[in-house]
């Protein structure tokens, strides 16, 4: 009992323990047994969607409908043939929904919207599903979806330029949508030639087409004015410059200036939105070289940046309007300023594209998968039970490594969830190679502490523990080295295998290696 008090104490053991809390409130499993139909697609184009957009309502991707006009809602199914039943042409729809704060806490709202032959309501405007197990996003490959290949279509070879810009707007364009594991990347052909490929899981065919081809709504505001408005032409954005040579104020790299990088930009305003702009500044009150408040970039509802204004555009209406940044590296001020420019151009792509293959990818395939591996996760763990317990005679050890490898696994998908990491089955399959990494590493610290307690050399806990450790981060690095180029690779099945075996084995050797290395000690009396 002693030796558990002290263990708790202990800060190696503290931090697993806290690393796996934290790890099961981003992965979220459904313990409260939330139902609903979650939201993961609503269209700007209908009555609903464009409150949302203007952030009239918090009806979003990612709300859960619990009720329609009263009538619960406990599935996707419910929804669909709810909405069928109360949807008709001059009814008055009451949808009721939950947004989440924090990982199990809820707020409760509704909004009403009339249903005409102009603005109707239906599956083309709105889809959801069933509320997830989990907030893990999980690739294309076992949940199926649609993987679409797309090309500037001009005549002339694209460069690197129209490349990068087309993947970024796209990229910015996509994530406001709140659509989970969607990936946007550019590949390099053998021919120097680039493509962009685009993965939307659970997401069929018509609506990935109309996700990447729709126009995005944007908008600024500054204090209680809009200001740009991409729904109305006349108050939009005419250009926004990409190149250096581009009339209406350039394009500046970023360049170092007193000790950080600063770019800029110039764009291009409609006579009325430079009117608007005028209105809006006139009244402010200068603090410094800027204006009292920011203007605020919106992209389908969402804020996407906040700008300070110089002083000496108060009240101009001014066409031609620079947009300057500034950060502490290069490549974090290029891609703040790649960001802006494709916000600014998010009503209109930078350029057409063609679509060169479009490819849906069935999900019971990846179904079957996940039975499987669960299966094979089970009766590897058996093994690896059995093994241990014949080598050491000691069900406390044999059960304490298995323990340390499932936490090891649990703090793994954790990060894969905190950062939006999209599992597929490469990463599934890192994961579980991993689980050999864990074991090893544990019986190397277990024979070291297990040998120093019969022989004089090792006598000493902290150097039979130091000697197992520098086994275990040698044969980190060498495996990292190997492991490291395949994350640059533009084949994802190298990238997802990579990025999760050298993530568990990193969080193995910093996290759960410490704490078993304390706990194995304690369970022989030699700690």
């Amino acid at each position: 009992m002693n030796n558990v008090g002290s263990l708790l104490k202990d800060w190696r053991v503290i931090i697993m323990l806290l690393a796996i809390v934290v790890a099961f409130l981003a992965i979220q499993p459904n313990i409260l047994n939330v139902t609903g139909a979650q939201v993961i697609y609503l269209s700007t184009d209908s009555y609903l969607g464009n409150l949302s957009a203007i952030g009239s309502t918090t009806l979003t991707t990612g709300s859960i409908i619990t009720s329609i006009n009263g009538v619960h809602i406990g599935s996707a199914q419910q929804f669909y043939s709810t909405l069928n039943q109360t949807a008709k042409i001059n009814a008055t729809l009451t949808i009721t929904y939950e947004n989440e704060l924090f990982p199990y806490i809820y707020t409760t709202a509704s909004v009403t919207i009339p249903i005409t032959k102009t603005a109707p309501l239906n599956s083309s405007f709105i889809q959801t599903e069933d509320v997830p197990s989990t907030s893990l996003s999980y690739g294309l490959d076992i949940i199926g979806g649609t993987q679409i290949t797309v090309v500037p279509n001009s005549t002339r070879p694209a460069n690197s330029t129209v490349i990068s810009n087309l993947d970024t707007v796209l990229q910015t364009r996509l994530n406001t949508f709140g659509l989970s594991g969607i990936s946007v990347s550019v590949i390099q052909t053998l021919s120097q030639g680039s493509y962009i490929e685009i993965s939307m899981p659970n997401v069929g065919e018509s609506q990935a087409l109309s996700l990447i081809q729709s126009q995005g709504i944007f908008y600024a505001t500054i204090g209680n004015y809009t200001v740009f408005n991409s729904t109305n032409k006349s108050e939009g954005i005419v250009t926004v410059c990409l190149t250096s040579s581009c009339p209406y104020g350039g394009e500046t790299l970023p360049t170092l200036s007193s000790g950080s990088y600063t770019f800029n930009f110039g764009i291009q305003l409609t006579k009325q939105a430079a009117a608007n702009f005028a209105a809006a500044t006139k009244n402010l009150s200068v603090s410094g070289t800027y204006l009292s408040k920011p203007i605020v970039l919106y992209l389908n509802s969402k804020q996407i940046s906040s700008l300070s204004i110089s002083s000496n555009l108060k009240g101009q209406a001014a066409q031609t309007i620079t947009i300057s940044g500034s950060a502490s590296s290069y490549q974090q001020a290029l891609t703040q300023m790649k960001t802006l420019q494709s916000v600014f151009e998010s009503g209109s792509l930078p350029t057409p594209i063609k679509v060169i293959s479009i490819r849906s990818v069935s999900s019971t395939t990846g179904s079957q998968f996940i039975g499987e591996i669960y299966i094979l996760l089970f009766a590897a763990f058996v093994a690896v039970a059995l093994v241990v317990f014949l080598r050491y005679k000691d069900y406390r050890i044999s059960s304490l490594i298995l323990a340390t490898s499932v936490a090891e696994i649990v703090v793994v998908i954790g990060v894969a969830a905190l950062i939006h990491w999209t599992l597929d089955i490469p990463s599934i399959a890192g994961i579980i190679a991993s689980i050999g990494i864990s074991v090893d590493d544990q019986i190397i610290i277990t024979d070291e502490i297990i040998r120093g307690s019969s022989q004089l050399e090792y006598t000493a806990v902290k150097k039979r523990v130091k000697r197992a450790f520098f086994i275990i981060f040698v044969s980190f690095f060498s495996f990292a080295a190997i492991m490291f180029p395949l994350l640059f690779s533009t084949a994802s099945l190298f990238t997802g295998f990579a990025l999760t075996t050298i993530l568990a084995s990193l969080i193995g050797l910093l996290i759960t290696r410490p704490a078993y290395a304390e706990i194995i000690g304690k369970i022989k009396g030699t700690a």
